[in-house]
Formats: structure tokens, sequence, C-alpha cells
């Protein structure tokens, strides 16, 4: 049973290899076709820097709790995290320079945890943002909200040692 089998594969690859044009369209054409569509939505590996979303953070706080935020910001690998004051990051994102710049307010730390022990008004990082940059804005705001609820956990969890 097996050497018919194997007959049939072999009288297939004779068929197929006799025509030329089926091997470069089998073998030639889905290779261009790949390579082609992986140098335009692939970015290349010899520029990672290339897809970074340019934010900028202007920390008027300067705890310690917003400098974790803002480590964690530039920790991410995706990002091109920027320090600025609020008037130069309102600046670059009017220009079109940067697509977001997150605004940490005075006593951003305080009011967490004031916010965090009484169950008052939460204290809220300002965004200045481009709006044609809908997409962007809403994926940076879930990134912003990981940072700070991270950098906050980590905070109230350290102090409690």
């Amino acid at each position: 049973m097996l050497i018919p089998f194997l007959a049939l594969i072999r009288k297939d690859l004779r068929l197929f290899f006799s025509d030329p044009r089926a091997v470069l369209m089998s073998v030639v054409a889905p290779i261009a076709i790949a390579s082609f569509f992986g140098y335009i939505f692939g970015g290349g590996a010899g520029n990672p820097d290339n897809s970074r979303i340019p934010i900028l953070v202007a920390d008027l706080d300067g705890s310690s709790l917003s400098g974790e935020i803002v480590s964690r910001l530039a920790a991410d690998p995706s990002l091109d995290v920027k320090p600025a004051t609020p008037e130069q990051a309102r600046e670059a994102v009017r220009n079109g320079k940067a697509t977001v710049a997150f605004v940490i307010p005075r006593n951003f730390a305080d009011a967490a945890a004031h916010a965090f022990l009484t169950g008052a008004r939460k204290p809220e990082v300002g965004m200045l943002f481009d709006p044609s940059h809908g997409l962007e804005m809403r994926m940076l705001q879930g990134m912003l909200a990981g940072a700070v609820m991270g950098a906050a956990g980590k905070q109230i969890f350290a102090a409690g040692r």
C-alpha cells in the first residue's frame, strides 16, 4: 500500500516541477509578497524608536509617587517620554511635536492618599492631546491609569511594611 502512494507523490512532484510558472507562483511569489508587507508594516528591526509615541510630562508635584508614575511611563518601550513645563507641553502638542502631554498637578500624592483613605474625590492628571490622534489618546489614558495604579499600589504596600 505504501509503494503506490509513493508513486503518486513522485508523479505529482514531477508534474509540478515540470511547470516553471507553477513553481514560481507557489514558492517565489509568497516570499516576495511577505517581504513587501514586512518592509511596509514592520518598521524595520534596525530602528526600534521608529514607532515610539512622543509624550511630554509636566510633573508639578515632584513627589515620589509622581516620580514613580513618570518612570513607569518612561520604562514602556512604546513611549518616548520627555519632561516639560505645562506651557512647553501645551505648545508642543499644539504644534504636533508631541501626541499627548500629561500634567501631574501640585499635591497630587497628598490628594491621592487622602482620596484613598477617606473616599474623597480623586485627583486628576491633566491631559493635553492632539484631537487627530484619538486612538493613541485612549491607549495612553489606559497606560497612564496603569502607571498610576501600579505606582500607588507600590507606595501603599511599601508604607505598610
